[in-house]
């Protein structure tokens, strides 16, 4: 497992502790899957666990949806140029982004772009897959990022506790 995915693996356990502290009822995912925890409380509410030490989280090939309720904690350095303290931040997929995802028609344009590109690139990557003779396989795949180092409502972290 590489260093990104050991330090989310260590957010994520924070978050399932806090659930069992509740005696809240979650589903939890397998690796690399959506949506961390799932149907908490048996109310339907899922939530997905980020960790950043730059302010920027990756969403791979999901955008950010509207229903998935988000905890991202930034890590960002303490450097003299950077004064950003550590900090925890809440919100829905459409906070993360800055606004409703049905109000963007230039969001909804690119992601048909993509689409079309992607089964173009598909094409090409099934003929590679089935021709080569070696190991090596590829897919491609959307590699959605969010920046959240402008979100507002951010709680600093007091790690000393």
């Amino acid at each position: 497992m590489g260093k990104t995915q050991a330090s989310g693996t260590k957010a994520e356990e924070k978050v399932k502790e806090v659930l069992d502290e509740l005696n809240l009822y979650s589903e939890s995912a397998h690796s690399q899957a959506h949506r961390d925890f799932r149907n908490i409380g048996h109310i339907g509410l899922d939530i997905e666990v980020k960790k950043s030490d730059k302010g920027i989280i990756k969403c791979n090939d999901t955008r950010p949806p509207e229903d998935v309720f988000y905890i991202v904690f930034l890590y960002q350095s303490s450097t003299k140029k950077s004064k950003n303290k550590p900090c925890i931040w809440f919100g829905t997929g459409d906070e993360i982004c800055s606004g409703k995802m049905d109000t963007d028609v230039h969001e909804e344009q690119l992601i048909v772009e993509l689409d079309e590109a992607r089964k173009k690139y598909l094409a090409a990557a099934k003929k590679f897959n089935s021709e080569t003779r070696s190991n090596l396989r590829t897919y491609p795949r959307n590699n959605w990022s969010v920046n959240c180092t402008g979100l507002s409502g951010k709680i600093e972290l007091d790690l000393e506790q």
